[in-house]
């Protein structure tokens, strides 16, 4: 078939959505921007005198400051290679909560039938 709609290997296979594997800097400033929203009400929280379990766990995690960049622009996930993925892999990741302190550590990855 001729036209915009003829097939090709390129038109045939391959990904529909191609994901970025880095950030981009105005996506690192926005999310940078939010870490630093979300310090903010924390804070302010925290001076109202308001006592909730949550809030304490919040003002215990690092403020964006002193978060490493691995911190800040990875997260933990055990279907991913080394066991961590960029953050803006996470579906809705501007929209959700995600762990601030986080240890990186080696996924074992079973290979071969079981017993070998």
């Amino acid at each position: 078939m001729f036209g915009a709609f003829r097939s090709t290997i390129a038109t045939l296979g391959g990904l529909v959505w191609k994901r970025r594997f880095r950030l981009t800097d105005t996506q690192k400033y926005r999310h940078r921007k939010r870490l630093r929203a979300v310090d903010e009400v924390v804070d302010t929280l925290v001076e109202s005198g308001v006592k909730l379990r949550a809030l304490e766990l919040a003002r215990r995690a690092p403020k964006e400051s002193e978060m490493s960049p691995l911190e800040k622009y990875w997260v933990a996930s055990k279907r991913y290679r080394n066991g961590i993925k960029p953050i803006h892999w996470v579906p809705h990741w501007t929209k959700v909560p995600h762990g601030r302190r986080w240890t990186p550590s080696v996924v074992h990855h079973r290979r071969g039938p079981p017993g070998k």
